[in-house]
């Protein structure tokens, strides 16, 4: 992957972590059910042959290492990395666990991403102090579905967090550490691929996140959602 493909979507910058601070997602309970259906991948992250690395010294990292995939970045940028397998309307569950101690950043998981790795797809973000948002990309800038707003379920800090994600339909819902978060409603995207990301709006400084045990399953709403 050259640097051209994990470019930084520096546009975004601050909005992503502070716009709309303290705006809630709405209902405190989904309005829509989901079903757990096919188990489409449970990786264990042993190899990372089905998933884009890159190595770019100090600065920025991206790849399998001690059974996990890591993201390790310094300074003011992002960067996501995708599976190869292309999905629809799924399930997802991660175990993301921050590293470092700077706490004002973001990372998580995306659903249908461009397969060729512009970065447009659907973000899942939560940050080491304890934010949550949902983003569109349009592989220029980060905008809000659900805008950055505070949450108690998030572990703050060096810390573990169990990420879930569902993109059925037009549906988008984030739930964290079993607590539901967030939902919206967004048609740009129908299929893509699934992702990690992380994010760093500061110069100098850095974020490293690991993610563990992730699954991923095909999905339907209850009833048609």
């Amino acid at each position: 992957m050259n640097t051209s493909q994990m470019r930084a979507l520096l546009a975004c910058g601050v909005a992503l972590l502070l716009a709309a601070c303290g705006a809630l997602s709405g209902n405190s309970k989904p309005g829509a059910g989901f079903l757990y259906q096919e188990l489409l991948l449970d990786e264990r992250f042993d190899s990372g042959g089905a998933w884009r690395s890159y190595a770019g010294g100090a600065e920025l990292w991206l790849g399998v290492a001690e059974g996990a995939y890591r993201i390790d970045l310094l300074g003011k940028r992002y960067a996501w990395t995708q599976h190869e397998q292309l999905t629809s309307d799924v399930v997802i569950e991660v175990a993301a666990r921050q590293l470092s101690a700077y706490a004002h950043n973001a990372y998580g998981a995306a659903c249908r991403l461009d397969p060729a790795n512009s970065g447009r797809g659907y973000y899942f973000l939560i940050s080491g102090d304890g934010y949550a948002s949902i983003r569109w990309s349009d592989g220029r800038a980060l905008t809000a579905i659900v805008p950055a707003f505070p949450s108690q379920h998030i572990q703050r800090g060096l810390a573990r967090n169990h990420i879930r994600v569902i993109c059925s339909g037009d549906y988008l819902a984030l739930w964290v550490n079993g607590e539901f978060l967030a939902e919206a409603r967004d048609q740009r995207a129908s299929r893509g691929a699934l992702g990690l990301a992380g994010v760093m709006n500061y110069a100098g400084q850095r974020l490293t996140v690991t993610f563990d045990d992730l699954r991923v399953w095909r999905a339907a709403l209850e009833h048609g959602g």
